[in-house]
């Protein structure tokens, strides 16, 4: 091996090295802060979007306590009661050696949340029935479930925006 290609691959070792380690300390800022605003909203339910576009109760997010969760997720502080929410919502099906990126067009649905509780909302290709007998019951209890039919192309893809309570 030439010095040349030693001296690229140490290069190449160091970025990664900075990288992760950047990357590291940016998702733990990010798990810390959203365990401060959990704190901070502990009298409210809290909302975990897997989306984009978001609104509450036809607002942008400019009105409504958020921050961006450790998965990249928008987390949204709601007064009890019943809120509608709106967004676009985004996942990705690897079915053999072809992936699918699905998303939906913007989408309404009203949710009711109860203060102290943590509630997910998000795209999944199987069906909350499903997803608990995957999972042997360790999944949020589903309280939402809106099946979606996408066409696209020649394939046949079902997918569900489902809403979950976690705890």
């Amino acid at each position: 091996m030439s010095t040349q290609t030693i001296i690229i691959i140490a290069v190449v070792a160091v970025v990664w090295a900075v990288a992760f380690v950047v990357m590291l300390s940016m998702g733990k800022k990010r798990e810390n802060s959203e365990k401060k605003f959990n704190e901070d909203n502990r009298d409210k339910g809290i909302l975990h979007i897997y989306g984009k576009q978001i609104q509450v109760d036809g607002s942008d997010l400019a009105n409504v306590p958020f921050t961006t969760g450790k998965d990249l997720e928008t987390v949204v502080a709601l007064t009890p009661g019943q809120h509608t929410i709106e967004g676009i919502f985004e996942s990705t099906e690897t079915v053999g050696t072809k992936t699918r990126n699905v998303k939906t067009e913007k989408l309404s649905f009203d949710l009711s949340v109860e203060a102290g509780h943590s509630y997910s909302a998000g795209m999944y290709f199987y069906s909350a029935e499903e997803q608990a007998q995957y999972s042997n019951g360790q999944a949020g209890k589903a309280i939402l479930e809106i099946p979606l039919t996408i066409v696209e192309g020649s394939d046949y893809i079902k997918a569900y925006v489902l809403v979950y309570r976690e705890d």
